[in-house]
């Protein structure tokens, strides 16, 4: 029924593989008050050891990742538990790491968040999802 259920949901996102084997959640996170890539052209310097949540519902942490020296993480996902539909819709990323940590004349009041939106999905069965662009918010309780 999940396999099902995912390809009829991401039919009209490209060929899904009959079997998934795993979900993937990418991004690259950056040292800037956004968490995105300056627009302007100077160089962004990248937020590395920062700790990259999965929340759904009501914050509740299912899975996390620490960023690499160059910003990257990777935070796979069974997909035995989750139905892509809800990961897209029910979830978001969230980076429990303060924005000072990386560059101390950035707030400190709060974090970012980011929601998420499908990639691609492999012959191998491979899904990725991505941030859709990280924004801030007030500091979560």
């Amino acid at each position: 029924m999940l396999i099902v259920g995912l390809a009829a949901i991401t039919a009209k996102a490209q060929s899904v593989p009959s079997i998934i084997s795993s979900i993937q959640i990418r991004g690259t996170l950056f040292c800037t008050i956004n968490g995105n890539i300056n627009s302007n052209g100077t160089p962004t310097p990248v937020f590395s050891g920062a700790l990259v949540q999965l929340q759904c519902g009501t914050k509740t942490v299912l899975a996390s990742a620490i960023t690499n020296a160059s910003g990257v993480f990777i935070i796979p996902v069974n997909p035995v538990q989750f139905v892509l539909l809800s990961l897209q819709t029910n979830c978001y990323l969230f980076v429990a790491t303060p924005l000072a940590t990386c560059n101390s004349s950035l707030s400190a009041n709060g974090n970012l968040i980011s929601n998420l939106r499908y990639v691609e999905s492999t012959v191998t069965g491979t899904i990725t999802l991505t941030s859709t662009g990280f924004y801030q918010i007030s500091k979560q309780a």
